[in-house]
């Protein structure tokens, strides 16, 4: 299907651009790399919201960034090795978690409010009581890679479906995605190296929408793979850059953190139109929205978590 070419207009506050689209469809598996050049129409903005963090030090480095339904943020500091909890103000509110990783890669809230962090050099993934007070879950052994039911190498995400079944990327080395029922049981995995559907390079994030679909940054391919809950594959997204991180929001809005071209996609998450895009977010390693649709990009390259308001937003 040939796409619609119409005309390019821009919308730039400061050093943050986002653009919008036509509703048409977005081109799957064909999509070219120059996708987001083409379709562009007028659209919002989001502005960067300057010093929001109030803590003893600065959050320095931090890998993975989320948002629970009260609008509180979590951040996985990287150079800390651990976790800083804070409100929508950005006050802190708690430290947690100091050592909890090796290596902090992210961090994510479930439908049930429980906080799952994965740790991606000590091949282990987390599962946290609501409150951060209880360990309740920890799957692979500490150091010890490997690609069983009960080992990892290298993971990077983790995705947990409505009936408590969860998904984990794994990830730098492994080429997988494991899937576990509620109590951490291993039930199948799909995925190897290659560029076919199906295949992966770099399986670096990954979640669930509404339509119970898996959506998978698969980083070294540039692509956002898409399987049913059993890991057949349905489609692929090739115009959305270079995905690093994924997160959709309540209404199916896709964020997907692109390290390589510094921005971060927003697109429709039912058929992969894209919305709009934030620029200038170098070094960006993880994105989270809020439920009042703040978005906050983290980089432990860059050092960072910043804040993007849209702009005339009174939150």
């Amino acid at each position: 299907v040939p796409m619609k070419r119409v005309s390019m207009w821009l919308l730039s506050i400061g050093v943050v651009v986002v653009c919008g689209v036509s509703s048409g469809r977005a081109e799957s598996t064909d999509a070219p790399a120059d996708y987001a050049a083409q379709d562009q129409v007028s659209g919002g903005s989001y502005q960067m919201v300057e010093d929001w963090i109030t803590g003893p030090e600065d959050i320095g480095g931090v890998s993975g960034v989320t948002a629970d339904d009260d609008g509180n943020i979590y951040a996985f500091r990287r150079d800390a090795n651990n976790v800083w909890n804070l409100d929508s103000a950005g006050k802190l509110v708690k430290e947690w978690g100091q050592d909890i990783a090796m290596w902090t890669h992210s961090i994510r809230i479930d439908h049930e409010g429980y906080i799952w962090t994965v740790d991606g050099q000590a091949h282990q993934v987390k599962k946290w009581s609501p409150d951060a007070s209880e360990l309740l879950i920890t799957l692979g052994r500490y150091d010890v890679s490997g690609d069983g039911p009960n080992r990892f190498n290298r993971p990077t995400d983790v995705a947990v479906a409505p009936n408590g079944d969860f998904f984990v990327s794994d990830g730098y080395v492994n080429t997988r995605v494991a899937k576990f029922d509620r109590t951490g049981e291993f039930i199948k995995d799909w995925g190897d190296a290659g560029t076919k559907p199906g295949q992966f390079n770099t399986v670096h994030s990954i979640t669930i929408d509404s339509r119970n679909r898996v959506l998978v940054a698969d980083r070294g391919n540039a692509r956002v793979q898409i399987f049913d809950l059993e890991g057949n594959f349905l489609d692929q997204w090739t115009h959305l850059g270079t995905p690093y991180a994924l997160f959709l929001t309540e209404d199916d809005r896709l964020f997907v953190a692109d390290g390589v071209n510094a921005k971060v996609w927003i697109a429709d998450a039912n058929d992969g139109t894209l919305l709009g895009t934030i620029e200038g977010t170098e070094g960006i390693h993880w994105v989270a929205v809020d439920p009042a649709g703040n978005v906050y990009a983290a980089s432990n390259r860059s050092h960072y978590l910043r804040k993007y308001s849209k702009v005339g937003a009174t939150n």
